[in-house]
């Protein structure tokens, strides 16, 4: 009778278990969980984790961030600098000289029509150190070069004073040696007075006061010449310096038909009065004549013209 209960018991369980199995479709449940089998221990399911705590699949290292292209820089060219200024055409003339373009004007007190070619004339007097040079080359002599109290030859700190104590001979001689000339009156006025531009004195229509070397200035009465270099404010137009004062200057030209005389020109560091400056006044020298206030300036063609 006991065991028929048990049976009966059984059976009845195990009719449970089936019911329950085969009403669930197939033993799945929701949720996932497992179908307990009769008699047998079972744990229970555990649900299955969600993909909110479930650790993320491995991946492969993330490809790196693009990065700009570099810009490349423009080429660089060179800095526009100013244009230069044209440089001057080369000079027609020798070192020392100054260029001198021609015309035609009315010479003089007489007002001669003089007409005149293109010509190259020294910027300054001949120096007694130029003409001991020229002494030292044998293509001048030094007679009577010490002819007065004035002379320049050969004395100690007058290197820079023009030369004097020379005739008209040692004048030509000299120029000669250079390659160069005597100028004609003409000429020398011409260049004195700027040519065209007929100024009073070489340096343009004021008085004199301190643009020469002369005896009616604020050191008063000279006892001798200057450095030919010495007034550069009484420079001519075309840059000719000491074309009044300091000394007289030879020219090849006659003072008449009658004698031998020959014109100097420019006045001298003795002379004080203005007048004897203008570059129209000339001054008389016989040719053998030497003394401490007459001296030399040379002239010569110019070798071209262009662009003067």
């Amino acid at each position: 009778m006991k065991a028929l209960r048990w049976l009966t018991f059984g059976t009845a369980f195990l009719g449970f278990g089936l019911a329950a199995g085969f009403g669930c479709g197939g033993g799945a449940q929701e949720g996932g969980g497992a179908v307990k089998e009769p008699g047998a221990g079972t744990t229970e399911a555990k649900p299955a984790e969600t993909t909110a705590n479930a650790a993320p699949p491995p991946t492969s290292d993330p490809a790196p961030a693009p990065t700009a292209a570099a810009t490349p820089e423009p080429p660089k060219t060179a800095e526009a600098k100013p244009p230069e200024p044209p440089k001057p055409p080369p000079s027609p003339c020798p070192e020392g000289m100054a260029f001198v373009k021609g015309g035609s004007y009315k010479m003089g007190f007489l007002k001669n029509e003089a007409k005149i070619a293109d010509f190259c004339f020294d910027k300054t007097e001949a120096t007694a150190k130029d003409y001991e040079a020229c002494v030292a080359s044998k293509k001048c002599n030094d007679a009577f070069a010490t002819c007065a109290p004035e002379a320049t030859y050969k004395k100690a700190g007058k290197e820079d004073h023009p030369m004097v104590c020379v005739d008209f001979q040692q004048a030509i001689d000299y120029c000669t040696a250079q390659g160069k000339r005597l100028p004609s009156d003409e000429e020398w006025e011409w260049a004195a007075r700027g040519g065209e531009e007929g100024r009073v004195y070489p340096w343009g229509n004021d008085a004199p006061k301190d643009q020469l070397c002369w005896s009616g200035g604020k050191e008063g009465l000279l006892k001798g010449t200057c450095p030919v270099a010495a007034h550069p404010t009484g420079a001519s137009k075309d840059g000719l310096l000491g074309m009044a004062g300091n000394v007289f200057e030879w020219t090849t030209s006659a003072q008449d038909a009658k004698t031998k005389d020959r014109v100097g020109r420019g006045a001298s560091w003795r002379d004080g009065i203005p007048n004897m400056f203008r570059a129209e006044r000339p001054g008389r020298f016989q040719v053998t004549y030497r003394c401490g206030f007459l001296g030399i300036r040379c002239a010569t063609a110019p070798t071209a013209t262009s662009g003067k």
